[in-house]
């Protein structure tokens, strides 16, 4: 699961340290495609020079806005019915965490409810998404790559409300519908670095920016650790030897661009928000002397 492989006519998203996400635009010149959590979407941008003058999320958010105001172009999507995160979440944590593998949860405490907020995490194992999915005490939508929804795993990634994205074109559906979520006070998943691999931060995709800045949001880091050492690459079944832990750190404000279309204002919140998720990234892995994701 990629955001778990990450809301207007494409513009090219000038990268950081990475290949630029790409988000639905305003503007009506062309961009080529990108990726959020590992899957291509349309990047804003603008051509105009930007001059950044940063605001904090809180102060936007403080903004009085019109009754039922839109943040972004294209149909609302449908409304996610979470029933069966309420109902059968709880026991399949416990049957997790106690039977097939060895989970420590740990900052729980730091995830707030009843507003916007973007989950995200390093990412170096298919583990990744479904960890932060089951183990978050909300439900949280990720982004997906489509390929993923076929047979079985196709159909429990849509009744958990997961988002499938399409990663050969300018995926603006699964964006806007990721943008509908937060506009909702709901939250959603992403893994910014863009795909599987070291889990060490990198890099980011600009896509994260995108919707930390449009969804008027908060960002939560995630940390999940050991999770490429329980399910190594061509694995069928996790090591229950291997302890993971998923440590959810304190959400913090982004800052909000003069022109929140622009590449290069939205490859600076890219990588203010790497720079966070890294340190809390070293962080959880300090409190245990580990050093590997």
């Amino acid at each position: 699961m990629t955001a778990p492989e990450p809301a207007a006519a494409p513009l090219d998203a000038a990268p950081t340290a990475a290949p630029a996400v790409a988000a639905p635009a305003v503007a009506e010149s062309p961009a080529p495609e990108s990726a959020i959590a590992g899957s291509s979407i349309a990047a804003p941008a603008t051509a105009e020079p930007v001059s950044v003058e940063p605001v904090s999320v809180e102060a936007a958010v403080a903004k009085p806005a019109a009754a039922g105001a839109v943040l972004h172009r294209g149909a609302a999507s449908a409304i996610y019915n979470d029933l069966p995160h309420r109902v059968l979440k709880p026991t399949v944590r416990r049957i997790l965490n106690r039977l097939v593998m060895r989970v420590r949860l740990e900052g729980v405490e730091n995830v707030p409810v009843g507003e916007p907020l973007i989950f995200a995490g390093n990412h170096s194992s298919w583990l990744d998404g479904p960890l932060v999915v089951i183990e978050a005490p909300r439900t949280v939508r990720c982004l997906v790559k489509s390929e993923m929804y076929t047979r079985v795993v196709g159909r429990l990634l849509l009744i958990s409300g997961q988002i499938p994205i399409d990663r050969g074109r300018p995926d603006r559906e699964a964006l806007h519908t990721a943008l509908d979520e937060l506009a909702r006070g709901g939250a959603i998943g992403v893994f910014p670095e863009g795909t599987r691999g070291s889990g060490e931060m990198a890099a980011v995709q600009h896509g994260i920016a995108y919707l930390a800045v449009h969804g008027r949001c908060r960002v939560l880091p995630v940390a999940c650790i050991n999770t490429a050492a329980a399910l190594p690459k061509g694995a069928r079944w996790p090591r229950r030897s291997v302890q993971v832990r998923v440590v959810f750190g304190k959400p913090f404000d982004v800052d909000v661009p003069a022109n929140p279309r622009s590449r290069r204002a939205l490859a600076a919140v890219a990588e203010d928000i790497r720079v966070r998720l890294l340190d809390h990234l070293e962080t959880a892995r300090a409190d245990h002397g580990q050093s590997a994701a």
